[in-house]
């Protein structure tokens, strides 16, 4: 607990922390599995329930670059677009982590992170957190946002190009990894099969009192 990070920033129903705040709850996307020198980011990579792909020109990302494990996701010289991050069953979520860096040796030496925050298509909060390390000099900096006051988002979108403002088709030379989502993590209304076990859950209890009720009428005879 001592080494989680304090919030800097609330407004509007969120929250930006600039350090770990959830610790190990939630799912966890590390990039481990891509087991590839290059992955086509563009078709989308699913781990751990959480779902990364790259909008803007097809690119590939590029596992050389491994501050964190065996992988991480970096556009292939350089990105032109934006990382969307959301829940592979397209549910809502409260809170999301991640590791983030620059790629560039010598370009943006104090690299920002873009960012826009989005539910049901609506971009609900966004801005740009400063110091982003370079990768070949620095270690990746933990960034996390959570929702006030009820505030859910489904979709993250993230960036590093130049000024201070989110653009969809700029030069983006960001690393990702470690990704953490937290609840909710699905509906509240039950899976199918967890309706049937609930179904044979209560049959099971129905006919234990039934049971006991004719057990108890013999002895009564």
């Amino acid at each position: 607990a001592a080494g989680l990070s304090i919030s800097t920033a609330a407004q509007a129903g969120v929250t930006v922390h600039n350090g770990d705040f959830l610790g190990a709850t939630g799912n966890s996307n590390g990039f481990e599995a891509i087991g590839s020198t290059l992955y086509n980011g563009s078709a989308g990579y699913t781990e751990g329930g959480i779902t990364v792909q790259y909008v803007g020109r097809d690119l590939t990302t590029l596992n050389t670059l491994n501050p964190v494990g065996k992988h991480s996701w970096t556009p292939l010289v350089a990105g032109a677009g934006y990382t969307k991050i959301s829940l592979a069953n397209g549910g809502d979520f409260s809170a999301i982590e991640f590791l983030a860096g620059n790629s560039s040796i010598n370009w943006l030496t104090n690299a920002k992170l873009q960012y826009q925050l989005v539910q049901n298509g609506t971009v609900v909060f966004s801005g740009f957190v400063e110091g982003l390390g370079n990768v070949y000099s620095s270690s990746l900096k933990t960034i996390g946002f959570s929702g006030t006051d009820g505030q859910l988002f489904d979709e993250v979108r993230v960036q590093s190009v130049l000024g201070d403002s989110f653009r969809k088709n700029g030069v983006d030379r960001l690393i990702l990894d470690n990704i953490t989502i937290a609840g909710p993590l699905s509906s509240a209304v039950p899976e199918p099969a967890t309706w049937a076990m609930m179904i044979i859950g209560f049959g099971a209890v129905g006919s234990m009192v039934r049971t006991s009720r004719r057990r108890q009428a013999y002895a009564f005879a």
